[in-house]
């Protein structure tokens, strides 16, 4: 009997009970409403769950299989600030680079080449939480996110005013 075989018996493995993505990470903010307006105004992101009655929203990209959870933490839990070890990807880092600048997004690593691999680039939330943003071919990036996302008019400065797809 294969461990882990709730009915004991001899069923053999098959391709089913696999890993087969990410769902959810969590990011520790100061702030819910603060942070929320900051992934969606700034990073262009979705709310995708929100249950603010229980501290924790979800955002992620339109089609994106993965989400971010944005979370006030408890006086024990993770502190907001520092590496949060998200590595997020984009088919072009140099202008999500420049967008994210013009919207007034912080940058610890500016777009660079990595050691290993392609273009890597951090920025800072509102809360100082770093995330890492690579660059990828367009062709690696799943279909389901690449679907079509409504454009959307993002106020950068006062002045300034920009409608993005």
């Amino acid at each position: 009997m294969p461990l882990g075989d709730p009915m004991g018996g001899e069923t053999q493995y098959d391709s089913r009970g696999i890993l087969i993505g990410v769902s959810t990470v969590a990011i520790p903010v100061k702030d819910l409403p603060s942070a929320v307006s900051f992934y969606e105004g700034m990073l262009g992101l979705n709310v995708q769950r929100d249950s603010r009655a229980d501290n924790w929203v979800e955002l992620g990209p339109s089609g994106s299989l993965g989400r971010i959870a944005l979370y006030v933490p408890d006086k024990i839990g993770r502190r907001p600030g520092g590496p949060t070890g998200i590595v997020l990807t984009t088919e072009s880092i140099y202008d999500l680079h420049r967008k994210l600048v013009d919207r007034g997004v912080r940058f610890a690593v500016k777009p660079e080449k990595r050691q290993v691999g392609g273009l890597i680039a951090i920025f800072l939330d509102q809360d100082d939480n770093q995330i890492a943003v690579v660059e990828e071919d367009v062709a690696s990036i799943p279909e389901k996110a690449k679907t079509d996302v409504p454009a959307k008019t993002v106020t950068t400065t006062p002045k300034r005013t920009v409608t993005e797809y």
